[in-house]
């Protein structure tokens, strides 16, 4: 197994699926037609991954750490804008390993709370992910505790990878797959995991451009953090790892504003009652907003996860 995850490839996935599969949900897939969103007619499909452990597809980077990682006797610690914590938080509690958890002030209080019901020992302190993370890796390197990065890591990549993998056996038709970016961490385990041909699209906030300033310098750069997704889609570089991935396979890389991807967010739930954080919505942003304008028989799919958030009542 360690051999073959030195690479990002489908076989690779597929052996890391095995390994979480116990552990994790399969998560449905809702196709509507686009009309129903006040779109033009076509087919849409919506993998619901908010529906996974901890409420995002985080899960499963987390549990391809912890099983295919030694766990040192200090346990594991992760930085995180929330959704990655809660999920390392679920792995360690599932695994009965010790867990400390770094997250930013901008943390959401609905993240800070699910990482604190898995019982994790949560730090929140920094204004930024970036400063998070550094003060992880401070605690690491005194505990001895093992890092498991929210992004950049072969294990984090190949187990969101798995998304790719089951979403390609639910629509092996799909002409593309849509999908929000950070660190990359999700959008590059589709790239290693989706065998087919359809379209990988990565769609950003225009506020946290990680993607479209690494692809424009030809490597991970700076870029900057403001956005309405910040405490899930604003780190200041694509991941290292996932870069080479990402530029190789996917499509292209569309920017959606906070309007848009408010706007998606508050459709979402006015038309199918579904709840998605910001960015949770992104992806689906750039369909609604016209960025992404599929043929009319194409079938499209949306990745849609991330529902740690109390925004459900936008009447107030």
């Amino acid at each position: 197994m360690m051999a073959m995850i030195a690479d990002l490839t489908p076989s690779a996935v597929a052996s890391v699926a095995g390994r979480i599969g116990p552990y994790i949900r399969r998560t449905p897939v809702l196709t509507i037609d686009r009309a129903e969103l006040g779109l033009a007619p076509g087919p849409l499909a919506i993998k619901l991954e908010q529906l996974q452990h901890s409420g995002s597809f985080k899960v499963r980077g987390a549990f391809a750490n912890l099983l295919l990682r030694t766990i040192p006797p200090a346990g594991v610690v992760a930085a995180s804008g929330g959704n990655h914590g809660a999920a390392v938080a679920f792995a360690a509690r599932s695994a009965g390993v010790p867990a400390k958890i770094f997250v930013p002030e901008v943390s959401s209080p609905a993240k800070v709370a699910r990482i604190r019901s898995y019982g994790a020992d949560l730090v929140v302190g920094g204004a930024s992910y970036h400063e998070a993370r550094a003060a992880s890796e401070d605690w690491a390197a005194a505990s001895g505790a093992l890092q498991v990065p929210a992004f950049d890591q072969k294990e984090t990549i190949l187990g969101a990878g798995s998304l790719g993998l089951e979403l390609h056996e639910q629509l092996p038709a799909s002409a593309a797959v849509l999908a929000s970016v950070g660190g990359g961490g999700l959008l590059a385990g589709i790239c290693a995991g989706y065998p087919g041909p359809a379209a990988i699209i990565g769609v950003e906030p225009a506020g946290a451009p990680t993607l479209t300033r690494a692809l424009a310098a030809g490597r991970p750069v700076d870029a900057e953090v403001g956005s309405v997704a910040v405490d899930s889609l604003a780190p200041r570089q694509i991941g290292a790892h996932n870069f080479p991935v990402l530029r190789d396979r996917v499509r292209e890389v569309l920017l959606v504003s906070d309007a848009e991807i408010g706007s998606a967010q508050e459709l979402l739930w006015d038309r199918l009652r579904l709840v998605g954080e910001p960015g949770g919505c992104t992806a689906l942003a750039a369909v609604l907003s016209g960025q992404y304008t599929p043929g009319p028989d194409d079938l499209v799919t949306v990745v849609l996860s991330g529902a740690n958030t109390t925004a459900v009542d936008f009447a107030r």
